[in-house]
């Protein structure tokens, strides 16, 4: 069985039919005490801004917010969970304010994480045989599993990657590496980063039952 050890972060991405008002809500989160990029308005109108690192639009604790202008996604980034929902719903309060409403400009929103895990080794208990001139055995390692009726061409999507770190993979305890990305409604994916922890642990307990798993 595998348990969490720590999320090392979590994105939240939306990702926008046209571009949101980047410069006031820039200006709006300094006014709040954000550490936001420079921005500069121009003599024929519109801004310059300048990022705080690249893509960096503002930073307040641990979260991050990024913004890319070739994609037109907004992003939350961070690993405390509870100041990344926080900052998340200002963002988005912040938009609906001053003319981009989420809920008509975004196209789909995206959960990504990644995390860090340990347990015992996780295999298929079922050993495959092989002739081969090499006179090897093989474990069957699971390390993808993606919803049945999903498409990662659109905007309803499960996929969790899973990768021993090969280092530990002769000790009592593994390390594992796991990467999530999750695309839904607004809702089920703020109910996802609310309950991360045990929706995985529900999720890694039923993967054992069903697959046999040592």
């Amino acid at each position: 069985m595998i348990s969490l050890e720590k999320i090392e972060s979590v994105s939240l991405l939306s990702i926008w039919m046209l571009e949101p008002r980047l410069p006031e809500l820039l200006l709006e989160l300094g006014r709040r005490g954000y550490a936001t990029a420079r921005v500069w308005p121009k003599s024929l109108g519109g801004y310059d801004i300048r990022f705080i690192e690249p893509n960096v639009a503002a930073i307040k604790g641990s979260t991050y917010i990024l913004y890319n202008p070739y994609r037109r996604t907004l992003i939350i980034k961070g690993s405390n969970i509870d100041e990344m929902l926080s900052i998340f719903n200002e963002v988005e309060e912040i938009l609906r304010n001053i003319g981009s409403d989420p809920n008509k400009g975004v196209l789909f929103y995206e959960l990504q994480a990644k995390i860090k895990a340990n347990g015992e080794k996780w295999f298929l208990k079922k050993i495959i045989k092989v002739d081969n001139a090499l006179g090897l055995r093989f474990l069957a390692i699971p390390t993808s599993f993606v919803s049945v009726k999903g498409d990662p061409n659109s905007t309803k999507w499960f996929h969790m990657n899973i990768k021993p770190v090969w280092t530990s993979w002769s000790d009592k305890k593994v390390y594992y590496e796991i990467v999530l990305i999750y695309r839904d409604s607004r809702n089920k994916l703020l109910n996802m980063l609310k309950n991360l922890n045990k929706i995985l642990k529900n999720i890694f307990e039923n993967i054992d039952k069903a697959l046999n798993i040592s």
